[in-house]
Order: structure tokens, then C-alpha cells, then sequence
């Protein structure tokens, strides 16, 4: 597994360095490539599988939630915002990772339903709070996340909740709203692309983003936090990076 440091950047420019001899240049600028990577982090890491199966993307809120922090996070902003000279840049930049970013979504949905019938999910979706509460801790800039590295916690979780091997069947249960989930997060892609005509200061995003993942992290642990105001929450972070630039 890799590690998730999709929003604070955690080892990023070693691994984009990686990547920028991967995919065809013909097909990925090395700007696309590095919010490519940004996006297909949780599709990777085992972040959004556990996600799914967990029951952490079954509602419209839900999804949104985990569209707007998981994927269109504060390092995928970053991304376009520093790569792209404008906003035509930008969406350029957006529409090259679209076939990618669906192709990844497509392949974690599919193999969901095996993860899900090879581990105990009610184990598992603690662990999978504990790992998207590290990262808001990193967002936060918090020392206490680096003795909760996502990774370990996700690992961990698997192990304890392993089941043994069972009879592996193959579903499309979770295609709808990994699919749903990953174009919210295209369209708050595009949307994204308007901030190219502002100055922002991204660390009230990152805040933002910090406070969303807190409330999908309590919600796996069972408490009773309003979804719907996520968005809310990252919509403010937004508008005050603008203004406080």
C-alpha cells in the first residue's frame, strides 16, 4: 500500500518524480500526471474500497463528502492551481485524467465486494475512521498523525478483520456510487477550475478539508454528525482562502 498523503502532500514530489516516467506523454502532460496521481492516491492506498465497503459512500451526502476531500481535495486544488497558467489550462488539465481517474473507480468497485467477503467490515470500518482521522490530522498539520500513519492503520485493520478465504463472488454492488462519487468529484473538478481568476491561500482549504474528514471519520465510529454539512464546511473554507489571500 501507499501511502495516503493525497492532501498534504506527504512525500509527493518523490513519488511525482516516479510518475513522470509512467504513463505515454502522449497521452498525460507531466501536469496531468500529477493530479492523476493526486486522485487515484485513495483508489490505491485501499482508502476508498474500505470506504465503500464500510458504508462510508451510500448516501448523496456521503458521496459528496467523500468527492470534495478524498478526491477533490486540497491537493488536487493545489494541483491545478499552481500547474495551470489559466483556467482553459486547467480544464484541459481536468479532462485528460477524466478516462483515468474512471477506470481506476471502475477496477476498485469491482474488486470491492471481494474485499468485503474476505474481511469483517464492522472491524474493519473502525480502522478505516482511525486511517481518514490521520489524515485530517496531517491536514491540520498536527504532529499526533505521525504516530497514526494511514497505512499502518489501514494494514492493521486488515489483518484483525480478516475472515479467511471464502467463496468469492463477484458483484456490482458498489458501481453506482463509486461512479456517482467520482463524478461529483469530476464536476468539483471543473468547478475548481473558476479559482484560477483568484488569489487563494490553500491552507484554509486544507483546513476545511481536515474538519469534512473528521465528520466521515466520526460517522464510521457510529457517531451521529450531520453529512450535510461537509460541504458547507469546505464551501467556507474555500470562499475564506479567497478572501484571506
Amino acid at each position: 500500500m501507499i501511502v495516503p498523503g493525497l492532501f498534504c502532500g506527504v512525500e509527493f514530489s518523490m513519488v511525482l518524480e516516479r510518475l513522470k516516467s509512467g504513463a505515454p506523454r502522449h497521452i498525460l502532460d507531466d501536469s496531468s500526471r500529477k493530479l492523476a496521481f493526486i486522485l487515484c492516491l485513495p483508489l490505491i492506498d485501499g482508502v476508498f474500497a474500505t470506504l465503500l465497503v464500510t458504508g462510508a459512500v451510500n448516501t448523496f451526502s456521503q458521496m459528496l463528502n467523500v468527492a470534495i476531500t478524498i478526491f477533490t481535495g486540497a491537493g488536487a486544488l493545489a494541483v491545478l492551481y499552481s500547474e495551470a497558467s489559466d483556467r482553459k489550462e486547467a480544464t484541459q488539465m481536468v479532462n485528460r485524467i477524466i478516462p483515468v481517474l474512471l477506470t481506476g473507480v471502475i477496477l476498485v468497485a469491482l474488486v470491492a465486494p471481494v474485499f468485503e467477503q474476505l474481511f469483517n467490515t464492522s472491524l474493519l470500518k473502525y480502522a478505516a475512521g482511525l486511517a481518514i482521522g490521520s489524515i485530517a490530522l496531517q491536514l491540520a498539520d498536527i504532529e499526533l498523525a505521525e504516530r497514526l500513519p494511514p497505512t499502518a492503520v489501514i494494514f492493521t485493520g486488515l489483518v484483525l478483520s480478516y475472515q479467511g478465504s471464502v467463496n468469492l463472488v463477484l458483484t456490482l454492488e458498489y458501481m453506482l456510487p463509486a461512479l456517482t462519487t467520482a463524478i461529483i468529484a469530476i464536476i468539483g473538478l471543473h468547478l475548481a477550475t473558476g479559482l484560477k481568476k483568484y488569489r487563494m491561500d490553500l491552507r484554509y482549504i486544507r483546513y476545511g478539508g481536515s474538519a469534512v474528514l473528521a465528520i466521515v471519520a466520526s460517522s464510521l465510529f457510529g457517531l451521529n454528525v450531520p453529512q450535510n454539512i461537509g460541504p458547507i464546511v469546505f464551501m467556507l473554507s474555500v470562499i475564506t482562502s479567497i478572501r484571506m489571500s
